[in-house]
């Protein structure tokens, strides 16, 4: 709990209007410990992940945050033997965005799960171009790839590096204009990820992922 602080200013910054509280956090670290992660850069707290265990068969067709997540706290929702991992919620300071921070968390709850025996990474994914395209339904959005066959969505088309794919639109699943509130279940298959290789930016001497 020593990174406590740390952990709500960042997700005040980095999602000021739907920010994570105190006894969420607390939640987390109490229901799953093994998979929340923190990264630091020397003592200072610039970025966490959380995630919970699932089983992907029984999840509803559609969901919102609150629901998957059972407020934010995971303590319904977790299950210890689930069969997929899924990311909760992921914040990064905006002066070490772009510098594969975010990368090094994904990879430390990818890695996680796979020590456990979990091959399937879940999360909710915005689609923040959509609203672009809104004349087109959102089940054909999330599936349009450009020539190169990169997501149309620059969201997905990122998730992309993580062999990670849209598998259904979630409606209503967190307050944001861009997405027309949309959100998107997105999911990676951990033994194709396994063997992928990253250029990474990371000065690891500097910046570490360690569990919350």
């Amino acid at each position: 709990m020593d990174d406590l602080p740390g952990l709500l200013k960042v997700d005040a910054v980095v999602w000021p209007d739907f920010p994570a509280k105190e006894e969420m956090i607390r939640s987390r670290l109490e229901v799953f410990p093994k998979g929340q992660f923190v990264a630091l850069c020397g003592d200072r707290v610039v970025g966490s992940i959380y995630s919970q265990l699932v089983y992907y068969e029984f999840l509803p067709k559609s969901f919102t945050w609150m629901e998957i997540t059972d407020g934010g706290t995971i303590r319904r929702t977790h299950s210890s033997d689930g069969d997929s991992v899924y990311g909760v919620g992921l914040a990064v300071l905006p002066e070490f965005q772009g510098t594969d921070v975010s990368h090094l968390l994904i990879m430390a709850v990818a890695k996680m799960a796979m020590r456990l025996g979990v091959y399937r990474f879940l999360w909710g994914a915005r689609i923040p171009h959509y609203y672009k395209y809104k004349e087109i339904p959102v089940g054909q959005y999330i599936k349009k790839k450009t020539s190169k066959g990169r997501y149309i969505d620059p969201e997905l088309s990122l998730y992309q590096q993580y062999a990670a794919n849209p598998d259904r639109p979630l409606s209503n699943y967190m307050p944001d204009p861009e997405s027309l509130n949309f959100g998107v279940l997105v999911v990676a298959d951990l033994c194709v990820l396994a063997n992928q290789e990253f250029i990474e930016k990371i000065d690891r001497k500097q910046i570490r992922a360690t569990v919350a």
